[in-house]
């Protein structure tokens, strides 16, 4: 488990205060406690430190801050989780001591226990060969999916990140209608631990019921899971009020990230079958500035993988819409069906028109060639002739140009 998991994963409510790159990235080994301003003699290499900043008073500054954090650095603590001090704040010297030293702040409830967090990060961190049963893909037996008629109800095992305020406000940035400043956006990136420049990839996932805004748990559970098995830098996973689960995954050059959710995602799927998964995935964005068109784009690529697949699961992105169907899928299907009608005219009902319907069909596969589609259909190529020429005459389209086959290619496509 790394430190960025925790962010993503934690049933409690942790708040992120500094961490970014490889601060976030670092593996969790166990949990302690430090109640005193020296901790060199407490954690070990790969701890989590958990400390109420009791031996901190308001009149301390930086040099304080630095003593303890210092020692935390040379221990090898992964991270510090810090209560607030007599204040009721986590103070700013503390912040930018950890800052300074590159070692992730985090900022826990009063009321966390170190028995509830060592607790948490052996449910979740990595497996370990012969450590605990695996399925065959490497996922943890019990994935945190919940069953089809739980969904509402799931609010335990693997936390939905809706929960983290800092990944919720981020995703609402991405949907605005209009681009949020880059300030905001660097803002809102680097409170849930991401690098302020790109590239990234914008994903977005629904399960049943949720692309009409129904419960949203299972997808942003299971996009949460499946990105946490994924090699790759932090993530941040979040919920929109429509429904949708979207994470924003820094990009892989070698499109790593992309290829891994899609191989994982069905072995999620695998363990509820009863519960359709779909995930659109935008491609790589370099600024800030483009992530709100990347969430277009993802979510595009999910209305065609839900049109796809829609009692199954599927990963679509928006590099596999490389044909006509396959970005006409993502096309409403009322728009789809409108275009048809008004393309194909009385072919589209087809009844009596079926035969011209087939001859059009053969035609354009045939690239326009009245001798193959003859011998495909078995016809004298006058009769394939007189076809053409009532197809034109019904949908007023002229078949000797290029657009007018397009559009009758794509009305045929939208069926």
């Amino acid at each position: 488990m790394h430190v960025h998991d925790l962010l993503q994963l934690a049933s409690p409510d942790l708040t992120l205060l500094w961490g970014e790159g490889p601060a976030l990235t670092r593996e969790i080994s166990g949990v302690t406690a430090a109640g005193h301003q020296d901790p060199a003699r407490s954690p070990r290499p790969g701890e989590l430190v958990l400390s109420g900043l009791e031996w901190w008073t308001p009149d301390d500054g930086r040099a304080t801050a630095d003593r303890f954090v210092g020692a935390l650095h040379s221990a090898g603590a992964t991270a510090l989780l810090a209560g607030a001090d007599s204040s009721g704040q986590v103070p700013d010297a503390l912040v930018d001591s950890c800052r300074a030293h590159g070692i992730a702040l985090i900022a826990v409830p009063a009321h966390t226990t170190v028995h509830a967090l060592t607790e948490l990060v052996h449910q979740h961190r990595r497996v370990d060969p012969g450590e605990r049963p695996t399925g065959h893909d490497g996922l943890p037996e019990h994935d945190g999916l919940p069953e089809r008629d739980q969904l509402p109800e799931h609010v335990n095992g693997i936390r939905r990140t809706a929960g983290n305020q800092a990944a919720d406000e981020l995703v609402a940035l991405l949907a605005m209608p209009d681009p949020a400043e880059g300030a905001a956006l660097e803002d809102a990136l680097r409170a849930c631990g991401l690098p302020a420049s790109g590239p990234y990839r914008v994903v977005a996932a629904t399960t049943v019921g949720e692309e009409s805004g129904g419960a949203s748990d299972g997808a942003v559970c299971a996009l949460a899971e499946a990105l946490r098995h994924s090699p790759g830098e932090p993530c941040a996973t979040g919920r929109l009020p429509g429904g949708e689960a979207v994470a924003l995954v820094p990009a892989e050059t070698d499109a790593e990230q992309r290829l891994s959710l899609s191989e994982r995602w069905p072995a999620l799927y695998a363990r509820r079958p009863r519960t359709p998964l779909h995930a659109g995935v935008s491609g790589p964005v370099r600024t800030p500035e483009g992530l709100n068109s990347a969430l277009r784009q993802a979510r595009y690529a999910l209305a065609v993988a839900r049109a796809k697949a829609p009692d199954t699961a599927r990963v679509t992105a928006v590099e596999d819409l490389s044909t006509l169907g396959a970005l006409l899928a993502g096309v409403p299907e009322e728009v789809r069906t409108a275009f048809r009608l008004r393309v194909l005219g009385p072919l589209a009902g087809g009844g009596s028109h079926r035969m011209l319907l087939e001859t059009l069909e053969v035609f354009l596969a045939h690239d326009g060639s009245w001798a193959r589609t003859a011998a495909a259909l078995q016809l004298h190529v006058n009769s394939v002739h007189y076809r053409i020429q009532r197809i034109e005459l019904l949908t007023g389209r002229d078949l000797s140009r290029l657009e007018h086959k397009l559009d009758l290619q794509a009305a045929l496509l939208c069926r």
